[in-house]
């Protein structure tokens, strides 16, 4: 059983392959030499600017299975991973503000019958205080006029 292959550029630590596991028992370990030679994407590279990783079988799995990608870190050695960043789906953002749309049209359309009914209502007063204005005018003008 062999682990992960990892063979990445020196310079940057960029993945350039990324060989499986094998979990046959009769797995056979290849050298660099034989990879670079059975490899395209390695035969188009300097050996002495690639450098590699051999893992134990099975190490780093969940990591491999739920990565985006990987590189190297090129000073220590360690594998990089970058994980995928799980969001909302668009879809369901959608639903949520058609439904804080509706609410809020609701909310609307209440605080607007407030408002006209408090206009209503201050309407109303401002007629009774000039009727009470009036009336109290006409008293005190009745009065003088005794």
């Amino acid at each position: 059983m062999l682990g992960f292959k990892i063979y990445y550029e020196k310079p940057t630590g960029n993945v350039v392959l990324t060989i499986p596991e094998n979990s046959n028992d009769n797995a056979v370990q290849t050298t660099k030499e034989q990879d670079f030679a059975m490899y395209p994407v390695l035969q188009a590279r300097d050996q002495e600017a690639v450098g590699f990783i051999q893992l134990e079988f099975g190490q780093y799995r969940s990591d491999f299975q739920t990565a985006r990608s990987w590189q190297v870190d090129v000073e220590t050695r360690q594998i990089l991973f970058e994980y995928p960043r799980f969001s909302v789906p668009l879809s369901t953002i959608v639903e949520q503000l058609q439904q804080e749309n509706e609410e809020l049209k609701v909310e609307n359309k209440e605080l607007k019958l407030a408002i006209a009914e408090s206009a209503e209502v201050q309407q109303r007063d401002k007629i009774e205080n000039q009727l009470a204005v009036a009336e109290l005018v006409e008293t005190l003008t009745n009065k003088e006029v005794l």
